[in-house]
């Protein structure tokens, strides 16, 4: 039996959820609120010590790091195979997992920062009461595991005049870039089939267009195209579009609406 420890909002959530879907997997589902501390009860943290979204546990097997997860999944049920066909590309599929968890200067840890500093530093800031320093300090500690505290307190004071907001936004800039040329080489990232590292990044996609910064590759073909595909794929419905929150969902459209202005002189800068 398969069953998933997520949040409906959470991008490593959906990166395994779309893996299930497309191994075509049935699974049952628990649904943790986050911003009540479900992540962080007792049960939750024997599963997951580091009290984060998602953990799978099959059979008696307990696995936490999406990345680890989506592997395992191809490793445990290999139909459809999710790696690409050659020993080079498959290296390559790594290297780009590698790029999303490679902690401060990962893509991960940016898109965090980017999703806190243009949008739910406002709905945490809605939590506190005369936004006080301190006691936003508290509502940080109160919410947010002690990993993301490390960075958070920045974004959220200072949002996207954050060194942290622009050095998050020239690294996914860069990214994009880097997929602009390695696209127009072949069809996916990792070669001429979908793989692991496609799956993997798609969920950041769908992120960045929720902040409404599609801007930031309009003028790459290659990766509108690459997107789109991304998009047409039954996996992205029902791995990311079924679960959305409508509230959560505006508010990160209000908050990048307001904050793409600043974006945009950045990354033309």
């Amino acid at each position: 039996m398969l069953k998933l420890y997520h949040h409906y909002m959470s991008i490593c959530a959906a990166k395994v959820r779309i893996a299930l879907a497309e191994k075509g997997l049935e699974w049952e589902g628990q649904l943790l609120d986050l911003s009540a501390g479900d992540q962080f009860k007792p049960d939750y943290l024997s599963l997951n010590p580091k009290a984060v979204v998602p953990t799978l546990v099959h059979d008696d097997h307990i696995l936490t790091e999406s990345n680890i997860i989506i592997e395992y999944l191809d490793d445990a049920f290999p139909d459809p195979v999710l790696r690409s066909g050659s020993a080079h590309e498959r290296a390559q599929m790594r290297l780009l997992l590698m790029r999303l968890d490679n902690g401060s200067e990962g893509i991960h840890h940016d898109m965090s920062v980017v999703t806190y500093g243009s949008a739910y530093r406002l709905h945490l800031l809605e939590r506190v009461t005369g936004h006080n320093k301190k006691d936003i300090d508290k509502e940080i500690d109160r919410s947010m595991n002690a990993y993301s505290k490390k960075w958070l307190q920045e974004t959220v004071h200072e949002g996207v005049e954050a060194q942290s907001y622009k050095k998050a936004i020239l690294g996914i800039k860069k990214l994009l870039d880097d997929f602009e040329t390695m696209l127009g080489k072949t069809r996916w990232l990792s070669g001429s089939e979908y793989s692991l590292a496609d799956l993997a990044y798609t969920s950041y996609m769908a992120r960045l267009e929720m902040l409404g910064f599609e801007g930031m590759w309009l003028q790459q073909p290659n990766v509108s195209n690459w997107y789109k595909r991304l998009k047409q794929k039954p996996s992205f419905q029902q791995g990311i579009v079924d679960w959305l929150n409508p509230e959560s969902v505006k508010v990160l459209q209000e908050g990048g609406r307001e904050v793409w202005p600043k974006v945009e002189k950045l990354i033309k800068q």
